[in-house]
């Protein structure tokens, strides 16, 4: 008995994990049909989501309010609520300098040039000037052997 649950369990054949799939597809399906989504919020967002939901239902027993009332409400008025200098604070929370380096040497790797911008700071980054980099390439074999020639 033991080694057909064993076996079932890794064929994946058991009614437990039929029933899970066949729930998980209703749900989803659900989800579909109404047009129902998931937003994750932390645990400070909660906290004043659930304080304003105390305070509008507040002496009020008739009000059936909750708290995915107050997000639809306010995802229904977001471009009410939050205008461009909203937009401009959530950019510069969320900049992810990295990610604009790793799009950069992508860029770069699929043959376009780097900005001269990028490169200037990244030569300053590493102590390397444009003066530096002017008399390393006069000083190439090829240059040197010029520079000889036009002296004989």
């Amino acid at each position: 008995m033991e080694k057909e649950i064993k076996k079932e369990k890794e064929e994946g054949t058991g009614t437990k994990t039929e029933n899970k799939d066949q729930t998980k597809t209703k749900e989803k399906g659900n989800q579909a049909e109404t047009g129902q989504h998931r937003v994750v919020i932390n645990k400070e967002a909660n906290e004043e989501l659930e304080k304003f939901v105390s305070k509008t239902c507040e002496g009020n027993e008739s009000i059936l309010l909750n708290k995915s009332d107050v997000a639809n409400y306010v995802f229904m008025n977001l471009n009410k609520l939050l205008g461009e200098s909203d937009m401009k604070t959530l950019r510069n929370l969320h900049f992810d300098e990295k990610r604009v380096l790793q799009m950069l040497l992508k860029q770069h790797n699929d043959g376009l040039e780097l900005p001269i911008e990028i490169k200037r700071m990244v030569r300053d980054y590493c102590g390397v000037t444009d003066r530096d980099k002017k008399r390393a390439s006069k000083n190439t074999p090829d240059s040197v052997l010029e520079d000889q020639n036009k002296a004989s």
